[in-house]
């Protein structure tokens, strides 16, 4: 068998990184792997989380997602070092507090604001300040990945050495703002440029350490593959958007270098349509076949309170729904608490497969990177990215 040979840190050629690829070498031994602390640990773990989350009407979360990650961090290794999370619930809930307060708040108050006073002069606004709303629930979603995976970055140590992204909140807002604008009145065409900009913010300029982050991906890599997806999309039930985000995925490792480390990654579009296609399976399958099983039930009781005469009661048609379709939620609620666990450790394993590294660390010559003071806004991902 053909021994790897790694090539050589030099950075670029033709104004490009230069990083493993499939088509120019053997994929290397992997260097990032995951060590399973065990189901029933991690059962164990979630059950108590969820059941206190409940308990304190969703505040115990922030607690929640940081005993969680300082789990599975532990069990991720780097050239067979562990990974360290030292991110404290209090401060997520905090920086929640501070986006609901000083952005979500404002926002919400001015956007309501308008629609009352064109309510009844200029009746058709309405249908545009609705549109606002929904364009401001992409731009909180997108504002909420980047602040969640700001504030892991800053709060994930290896050996001591934790990493930091580079750019500043506001500036991630007005560019989010901006591309999704501009996205909507391409048609959707301006996507490309919209992700590579949104990625080169982050990572262009970040920090392991004192290794500085080189990312160079363009929105002119991603163009031909967005735009087959997108012609593709009616057709393939959304499903050609898989081979987009594995384009998306391996010009992003292919174009960004961390020191004298340089990426790929491996995963096809049939592979992140297994990893996502699956994890919705087993969360929502479960409570899909219950609704199945339950619909014929549910349409024989209205059929029989619409055969008793009359005109039948909205209060009581509402309660009966609402009684049939109990054991559906049951059985969601079971799926999410026996199920989370197994959905955390498919993500892991799947970044961990298809990671490619090559070059070496000089650990003697790197030095730490400021600590990230900013705080606000992660708790907006939400627990389902625990990874």
């Amino acid at each position: 068998m053909t021994e790897h040979r790694e090539e050589p840190a030099e950075t670029v050629r033709n104004g490009e990184l230069r990083a493993w690829s499939p088509t120019r070498s053997l994929k290397p031994a992997p260097r990032l792997a995951y060590e399973s602390p065990g189901y029933r640990r991690l059962l164990g773990l979630h059950a108590v989380n969820t059941l206190l989350t409940v308990a304190t009407l969703s505040v115990w979360r922030f607690w929640a997602s940081s005993r969680v990650r300082r789990l599975l961090w532990a069990h991720i290794r780097f050239d067979g070092e562990p990974l360290e999370y030292t991110g404290d619930g209090l401060e997520i809930f905090v920086g929640f507090l501070k986006v609901i307060v000083l952005i979500l708040l404002p926002v919400a108050v001015v956007v309501t604001s308008l629609q009352v006073a064109v309510l009844d002069s200029a009746p058709g606004l309405t249908d545009a300040l609705s549109l606002v709303y929904a364009l401001g629930l992409f731009w909180l979603v997108a504002l909420g990945r980047y602040l969640s995976l700001r504030y892991r970055t800053s709060r994930t140590r290896w050996r001591g050495i934790r990493g930091r992204l580079a750019g500043s909140v506001r500036g991630y807002l007005w560019l989010t703002l901006w591309t999704y604008l501009a996205t909507f009145m391409t048609f959707g065409f301006f996507k490309p440029w919209m992700d590579a900009r949104r990625i080169r913010y982050a990572l262009h300029g970040a920090r392991a350490g004192n290794l500085p982050v080189d990312c160079r991906i363009t929105g002119g890599s991603l163009f031909w593959s967005w735009l087959v997806a997108w012609l593709l999309w009616p057709f393939s039930f959304g499903l050609s958007y898989f081979w987009y985000r594995a384009r998306m995925f391996r010009m992003t490792a292919d174009r960004t270098g961390v020191g004298p480390l340089r990426l790929g990654f491996t995963a096809s579009g049939w592979q992140h349509a297994w990893l996502w296609l699956g994890n919705g399976a087993l969360l929502f399958g479960p409570a899909l076949l219950a609704m199945l099983a339950l619909m014929p039930g549910l349409f024989a009781t209205l059929e029989a309170v619409g055969a008793n005469g009359g005109q039948p009661d909205a209060t009581d048609v509402q309660w009966r729904v609402a009684v049939g379709i109990l054991p559906v939620y049951a059985v969601f609620g079971l799926s999410y608490l026996l199920l989370m666990p197994v959905i955390w450790e498919r993500r892991i394993r799947f970044t961990c497969r298809h990671l490619v590294v090559l070059g070496t660390i000089d650990l003697a010559a790197v030095r730490q990177a400021d600590d990230d003071a900013t705080l606000a806004g992660e708790g907006l991902a939400g627990d389902f990215d625990a990874f």
